[in-house]
Order: structure tokens, then sequence, then C-alpha cells
């Protein structure tokens, strides 16, 4: 398995990660993170903008499954390469 599979931009914030589509493990809400700093931000649209970046704001961490990322629209953000 791809480590970045789901990764959809070059963190702003750190320049030292990717951001990824994951899942709360909790509710199940996705929501876009990156690898090293782990910012989080509620949207793949919202990336680019520090001022709406969180911490903490969400649970524990799981790697949804792609059909999960089709049925919110998300799959156009994922980067091919």
């Amino acid at each position: 398995m791809n480590t970045y599979e789901y990764k959809v931009a070059w963190c702003t914030i750190c320049n030292q990660g990717w951001v990824e589509i994951v899942k709360d493990r909790t509710t199940k809400k996705l929501f876009v993170c990156c690898s090293e700093c782990e910012s989080e931000w509620d949207s793949p649209d919202n990336v680019k903008s520090k001022d709406l970046a969180t911490q903490d704001t969400f649970g524990q961490i799981d790697r949804p499954n792609y059909d999960e990322i089709v049925q919110r629209g998300w799959e156009k953000y994922i980067l091919k390469k």
C-alpha cells in the first residue's frame, strides 16, 4: 500500500509533510491532516489557508477507503504523482 495514497497537497504550515485525506475513528468524518505537523483542515478546499488550520479538533485517525472518499466527492483532490 502506498504510504501517501490519499495525499492532496504539500503542507503550507510546516513545509515538511503531505496533507492526506483521513477519517476520524469515532465520528467517521473525513478531513485532511498533515503527516508531519498534524495540522488539520475540514476540507481539501481549505488546505491553502493557514488561518483555517486546526490541531486536535478531530480524534484518532483511520485511513478511509476509496469509496468513502468518492461518496464525499473528494477523489478529485487526490494527487496522482
